[in-house]
């Protein structure tokens, strides 16, 4: 059975996106060989798409982009909060 998975992650700004994308690049260049994935910067938005063959290694990828969106997001906070 096929799958795909498509997140769209708005951000507060522009900076902010491309930052989450930098982030998200390195960790997502190895998948498995049966998984397609992609990434594209659209100003304030980051979209991120994951096809796979097998249901359960898609979700798992989303599962862990989503925790390094989270990652990302209370870094940032805590980095704007002290004023870095």
């Amino acid at each position: 059975m096929n799958s795909k998975f498509v997140l769209r992650v708005r951000c507060a700004s522009v900076s902010t996106a491309k930052g989450l994308a930098a982030v998200l690049s390195p960790d997502n260049k190895a998948v498995p060989s049966d998984q397609r994935f992609s990434m594209r910067l659209n100003s304030k938005t980051v979209d991120i798409r994951v096809e796979s063959e097998r249901v359960q290694s898609g979700f798992n990828t989303v599962r862990s982009v989503l925790k390094d969106v989270a990652l990302f997001r209370e870094i940032w906070l805590i980095s704007r909060e002290r004023g870095a």
